[in-house]
């Protein structure tokens, strides 16, 4: 069984003194915001890591009838990227079938209902033990 650290709003978890750790489809949950929410190239050692979406939604003026497609198919070729990770992961380690991405269900890229300046995404995926998980995250983009 793989593990990583729990990070709740950014910050290591610690419980008792100790590390938190996520696992399962938590991990999973995790593995997706990570991903997502990390600017494609910001990690030198790994430049193809992350998402292109906060570049080119965040600060720029784009109609959301074009920007929200763009910006749907680069989540999804993010996601993508996840699931070539996991399948290079588990040849050296123990991967659960509920750490694993299996099939994206459904992505959608709207606006925020209670404020426009934002976006809402939801990651709807399938994991190898035949589960939904579901995440949903605000940016501030438009």
């Amino acid at each position: 069984m793989s593990f990583d650290l729990k990070i709740t709003d950014g910050d290591v978890v610690i419980k008792d003194g100790d590390l938190r750790k996520v696992e399962n489809n938590d991990k999973l949950i995790q593995d997706i915001l990570k991903l997502v929410l990390t600017p494609l190239g910001v990690n030198t050692q790994y430049p193809w890591y992350g998402s292109p979406v906060s570049k080119s939604t965040i600060g720029n003026a784009l109609d959301v009838t074009f920007a929200f497609p763009i910006a749907t198919s680069q989540l999804r070729s993010s996601l993508e990227t996840l699931q070539r990770l996991q399948k290079q992961q588990a040849n050296f380690q123990m991967v659960t079938a509920t750490e694993q991405l299996a099939a994206i269900q459904d992505l959608k890229v709207e606006q925020n209902q209670v404020d426009p300046r934002f976006i809402t995404i939801k990651i709807r995926v399938l994991t190898k033990a035949l589960s939904s998980v579901e995440t949903e995250f605000s940016i501030r983009g438009l």
